[in-house]
């Protein structure tokens, strides 16, 4: 029997390291609005990027040809979208509490680019939505969305060199471009339980909400730089104190395009509320790689 133990051991231990491999492999990735740059990983086809919904249901298979979206169940088939060869695909994301994708597909028009985000629900064949804007310059392109299903109301980020323009769509498909934002913006989110922007400005380093009630600057006035991260189901606010030492090689040197900024520490709040500091490890952190997820998790990715 004593000959045994070692064995058994051996067995579960074993059992225990395909279980977290294939933990890993399936687990959903983490939702959230990312701008589109497809590699190759995990022995797929080079170019081509993997994305679980939130419950794992459902895979995205993305490049920069097609979006291809099958159960994982059953490994079927269920929608997709073919880019022509003069479509761009620069923004994919699932949301973070539905089995609905997003797609951000930019191509020339006769008055200059036309953007349009396009869902894929897999949870209906119906289209609440599709938000087409046209006019744009010619390497304007999506590169983040934010979207709340308790208002059906969905603001999306274009950009055109180091120049963003934010618009807003509601579930009566009135499109309008949000006025009076700065032109240099790190991230864009919304509330889930009522309709307000948020976004933060690289120039002046604050965060903005914009609501029925008009702009107001909402990051604290203490002197420090801050960048927005983004929101979770209780509409707490999370924002990133900037570090006094950034990237410069990332941000051109002066500082005012949102690549190369660090974090040296994570703060939360509620609307009108103060922001206190959270506990989080690795920082200083590009900000662009953080992000939080609907339950208020800080991830580093």
């Amino acid at each position: 029997m004593k000959k045994l133990i070692p064995w058994l051991i051996a067995a579960i231990a074993l059992q225990l390291c395909v279980y977290l491999y294939l933990n890993h492999l399936l687990a959903p990735s983490v939702a959230g609005g990312v701008t589109l740059t497809p590699t190759s990983s995990g022995g797929l086809q080079a170019g081509v990027q993997q994305l679980f919904s939130y419950d794992g249901s459902f895979r995205a298979d993305v490049s920069k040809d097609a979006v291809r979206i099958y159960s994982t169940g059953d490994n079927s088939l269920r929608k997709q979208i073919a880019i022509g060869p003069t479509e761009k695909l620069s923004y994919f994301s699932w949301l973070q509490d539905r089995n609905i994708a997003l797609a951000g597909i930019s191509k020339p028009g006769k008055l200059g680019t036309i953007c349009t985000l396009e869902p894929l629900n897999m949870v209906t064949d119906s289209q609440s939505f599709e938000p087409t804007i046209t006019g744009l310059s010619k390497d304007a392109e999506i590169i983040d969305v934010a979207y709340s299903t308790e208002t059906n109301v969905i603001y999306i980020q274009i950009k055109s060199g180091a120049v963003s323009d934010i618009y807003r769509d509601d579930a009566n498909n009135e499109l309008t471009k949000v006025e009076d934002t700065p032109t240099v913006i790190g991230r864009i989110a919304n509330l889930k339980s009522e309709d307000a922007l948020l976004y933060d400005s690289v120039n002046t380093g604050r965060v903005y909400l914009v609501d029925k009630n008009g702009k107001q600057w909402i990051s604290p006035d203490d002197g420090n730089q801050y960048a927005l991260i983004g929101t979770d189901k209780n509409d707490i606010i999370y924002i990133a104190r900037l570090s006094g030492t950034q990237d410069n090689s990332k941000s051109g040197g002066s500082g005012s395009k949102p690549e190369g900024r660090l974090a040296d520490m994570i703060l939360a709040g509620a609307l009108n509320g103060d922001f206190s500091p959270q506990s989080q490890t690795g920082l200083p952190y590009p900000v662009d790689s953080i992000r939080v997820t609907i339950d208020g998790t800080i991830k580093l990715m």
